[in-house]
């Protein structure tokens, strides 16, 4: 992998500059770019950020080494970037573009824009285009932040993602700025970038905001209430199983009876108690079981008329036809509402595609607030067509603690409970012809059954007197439990529709408490993790800073670093003990040297190099070994940004086999206290420089 293009335009000094470095083959790894101080060589390590991580660069520059405007940001940075030739002669856009080859064949092209005013302030608006490459055959173009395509994600990808930019590019002399100051802070950042911790800590801030400016939206609502209703419900819900299980319990016991019964008929037939040409004790007592249901059935019907219909009869014919006509608007707004919220995700999408349409062309340009004003039509338009509902809609929702199709089955109950005199007295009289019929049957049963030779038949008429008995006050235990479980099973919907009601209020009262209390569990999860994830990597990057460190060192002295999980970093001796090393810049810069390169190496990602100032004002042995730090990885580009006090003429000709490309800055003064940079290639600082 290795950067194959640079192109400024309008970038700081460089009106037009293209910069074209080959891939590192035949040992050739290094790209040399000189230039004297001030004349556009940090500007390319800028550039390469600002193309590549747009306007997140500012934090990524500062962590790098880079000097950024922090108190303005990124409108003043791009503002005093802006070319001042292309700003005198009315130009309004500055480009950086960086092609990335992941293979000789494969490629990456990504471009990034940004236009200005014509009094040269940025206008908010840029864009960044990025183009798959094949054999030189560059496909579509993908806009970031459009169609569900983020630069971001493909460099995560690819290349090198933003929290380990700075282990790659990176000024030199500004790092060991960093080492002079805590060796322990460097560490611990460097660590805090290899395993996203930025990221983390930036999340968790956001959260928090995000946290802060949603509690101005919650109101107080009653809580209590709805804890109440909860327990009411509970404790229902509870009864309800507990009579479930006991009219369970009275249908096994009535099944058993049963048995028994038929049991002892047929022990009464066969001792003599059903002879004769009249119908046996067994026919008898069927007879009246039967009769028994059927008065069942007829006192069922008599309470279903007295507790479900008859009360209707009590309300006015006025309040009656109000109820229904309700509820008949209530099922048509629902309908209206259900039809609507189907609809709702079609809305967003074509308010997707009319605003990413790429054709034809606005111009000019809608501006952000003739942006806002379409969309704000859209949303109007489409509200239009859903209000106000058609006719026939109820206005509210009166009855919300009915669910599902319960309206519509409660208009048709209230169309089945005409009652008539005819109809009351024909159950009455179906009740009395029973009770009548059952007593004729008992007495023909008893005269059957008085003959008794032994006592055999008194005994098991005894028996089945007994179950008989039994049987009958079942059957009023299981008509009162039937009782009992109708009523409960209609307390517990009506409060579980009003605990439903209240809760619905509470997430009205305030839709975001959820998303707070979940934002608050993610914070108080990354404050956990962080301290835990320092002791991951911590072994991997003392050792391999523990190698860099010792092929930079010219002292033999150092045979291991050692790093604690809290960042405190020790230099251990051949005995294993600590030893004091100097904190010379020399010796500053191979540390901050031995960090970088170790954290690269333990990121696991294989990207090319970017090194401003790479030597700075080291002595010329560890020039010596830095440059061959450099050149040792034959297959990782190297593009280092030197001036000719570093890599002077005569350091150049010692490495000159490793390198594959140079270029020479050259700067000018074009008036008006504005200079112009260009680059000349295959060229570098002369013998004496």
């Amino acid at each position: 992998m290795w950067i194959s293009r640079i192109e400024l335009t309008n970038f700081k000094s460089y009106l037009h500059q293209i910069f074209e470095f080959p891939e590192p083959v035949d040992g050739r790894n290094i790209v040399l770019v000189g230039g004297m101080n001030g004349y556009g060589k940090t500007t390319i390590l800028e550039a390469l950020y600002l193309c590549l991580y747009g306007k997140d660069a500012l934090a990524h520059l500062a962590r790098a080494g880079l000097k950024s405007d922090d108190s303005r940001g990124y409108p003043t940075f791009l503002e005093r970037a802006f070319n001042g030739e292309a700003k005198r002669d009315g130009r309004d856009t500055m480009t950086v573009r960086v092609v990335i080859h992941r293979s000789r064949t494969k490629a990456v092209d990504v471009s990034r824009k940004w236009f200005f005013r014509t009094n040269g302030s940025w206008s908010a608006d840029e864009e960044a285009i990025v183009r798959n490459v094949v054999r030189d055959i560059p496909d579509a173009p993908r806009r970031d932040g459009k169609a569900g395509f983020h630069l971001a994600d493909l460099l995560d990808e690819i290349f090198v993602p933003a929290h380990v930019a700075p282990f790659f590019f990176f000024d030199g002399e500004e790092v060991k700025k960093l080492a002079d100051q805590s060796r322990v802070e460097q560490v611990k950042q460097g660590l805090e970038g290899l395993l996203g911790v930025v990221l983390l800590r930036a999340l968790a801030e956001r959260l928090k905001n995000f946290e802060s400016s949603k509690r101005a939206e919650v109101t107080t609502v009653d809580e209590q209430k709805l804890a109440q209703v909860l327990t009411a419900l509970t404790a229902n819900e509870a009864n309800l199983a507990t009579v479930r299980e006991e009219a369970q319990a009275f249908e096994k016991e009535t099944t058993q009876l049963r048995a028994e019964r038929e049991a002892l008929i047929e022990r009464i037939t066969s001792a003599g108690g059903g002879g004769g040409d009249i119908a046996t004790v067994k026919d008898l007592v069927e007879e009246r079981e039967q009769l028994r249901n059927k008065r069942k059935e007829c006192l069922r019907k008599i309470e279903e008329v007295l507790a479900g219909r008859l009360p209707f009869h009590f309300v006015s014919p006025q309040l009656m036809a109000l109820f229904k006509e309700q509820l008949v608007g209530e099922i048509r707004l629902l309908e209206h509402e259900a039809e609507k919220n189907t609809l709702t995700p079609r809305k967003a999408r074509f308010e997707e595609a009319f605003l990413d349409d790429s054709g034809p062309a606005i111009l000019p340009a809608l501006t952000s607030s003739q942006l806002e004003s379409i969309k704000e039509r859209i949303e109007r338009a489409w509200s239009s067509l859903f209000y106000p509902p058609p006719d026939g809609c109820a206005a509210e929702i009166t009855h919300d603690y009915l669910q599902g199709n319960a309206r519509s089955e409660a208009l048709s109950f209230l169309e089945s409970i005409p009652l008539g005199q005819e109809e009351v007295q024909e159950l009455l009289g179906e009740q009395a012809s029973l009770n009548q019929r059952i007593d004729e049957l008992g007495r023909k049963i008893s005269r059957l059954e008085g003959i008794d030779r032994d006592g055999t038949l008194s005994a098991l008429k005894a028996d089945l007197d007994r179950v008989q008995l039994r049987l009958d006050a079942l059957s009023d235990d299981s008509r009162g439990s039937d009782r009992k479980l109708v009523s409960l099973e209609a307390v517990v919907a009506s409060q579980r529709s009003e605990y439903e009601r209240e809760r619905r209020k509470l997430d009205a009262s305030s839709p975001v408490r959820a998303q707070i209390q979940q934002s608050e569990q993610v914070r108080n999860v990354i404050d956990e993790v962080i301290p835990a994830l320092f002791p991951l990597k911590v072994k991997q990057l003392a050792s391999a800073m523990t190698s860099v460190y010792k092929t930079l060192a010219h002292k033999d002295l150092v045979a291991k670093i050692d790093i604690k999980n809290d960042g405190t970093t020790l230099i251990l001796g051949k005995t294993g003990k600590e030893i004091a090393v100097d904190r010379s810049a020399g010796e500053n810069q191979i540390f901050a040297t031995a960090l970088i390169a170790g954290l690269a190496k333990v990121s696991g990602v294989r990207a090319p190099m970017v090194v401003d100032t790479p030597l700075g004002r080291l002595d010329s042995k560890h020039r010596q070994n830095i440059l061959g730090f450099w050149t040792g990885d034959k297959s990782r580009q190297v593009i280092l940004l030197s001036q000719d006090e570093e890599i002077d003429h005569l350091f150049y000709k010692n490495i000159k086999a490793s390198v594959g490309k140079t270029y020479l800055l050259e700067h000018v003064d074009v008036g008006d206290g504005i200079g112009r940079t260009t680059a000349r290639a295959d060229s570098y600082f002369g013998r004496g420089r």
